[in-house]
């Protein structure tokens, strides 16, 4: 599930497997670092639940390993997920009774910013929450 990670105060960064357990892994750590650089609670809270959205998007559409790189400081948090795949995320309008397809609409209406970056290899989805 979890192969690297590297913990510093304020930065770090996770490779995951696309399993079942790893989404629950993705969210603790970017809990861990945003209490270890006494982020505001509920900009944790934000990035925790974006993370969560974008770690699921990188397993189900990347269909490869995620990579989780996590700044946070006392009043920003900005969250970059990288699969292997090149096609960027689009946000969807479904239906009313649909299961899925809400995730990017969330981090739309949560994040202060959000976009995607073209890689040698893939994306990387990036999102940032901010006091204010």
């Amino acid at each position: 599930m979890v192969q690297d990670q590297d913990r510093r105060a304020g930065n770090a960064v996770l490779i995951l497997h696309p399993h079942p357990e790893s989404v629950g892994v993705a969210r603790r750590f970017v809990a861990e670092v945003c209490i270890a650089s006494r982020t505001v609670p509920t900009l944790c809270e934000s990035a925790v639940l974006l993370a969560s959205e974008i770690v699921t998007n990188a397993f189900i559409h990347g269909r490869s390993d995620a990579r989780i790189a996590v700044a946070a400081s006392h009043n920003q948090v900005r969250v970059e997920v990288a699969d292997d795949n090149s096609r960027h995320p689009r946000r969807l309008e479904p239906d009313a009774d649909a299961l899925d397809g809400r995730g990017l609409a969330i981090v739309d209406l949560v994040a202060a910013s959000w976009g995607v970056r073209d890689d040698s290899i893939g994306k990387t989805v990036w999102f940032e929450v901010t006091v204010g």
